[in-house]
């Protein structure tokens, strides 16, 4: 694991991967574990296709319908 001095924390890339199955997660890790970017997110958010909502100061993007947007784009793939 790395840590940043200069941040004083872990990097996110550093942290462990969330469960697959996780109630939510943060914006983050719903980049890293889609494969899509937190801009991708937030506009498939803005779109409607993903529930996001902030506790405190950290975004969180609903397990559920993260896995819907995911579950949905493979389905599409393998139809073409």
């Amino acid at each position: 694991m790395h840590y940043d001095p200069q941040r004083g924390k872990r990097r996110p890339e550093d942290r462990p991967a969330p469960l697959p199955n996780a109630i939510t997660y943060t914006l983050p890790d719903a980049a890293r574990i889609s494969g899509l970017s937190q801009a991708t997110l937030r506009r498939r958010a803005a779109e409607g296709a993903l529930r996001l909502f902030r506790v405190g100061g950290r975004t969180l993007v609903n397990g559920d319908s993260l896995r819907a947007l995911l579950t949905g784009a493979r389905q599409m793939q393998e139809a073409a």
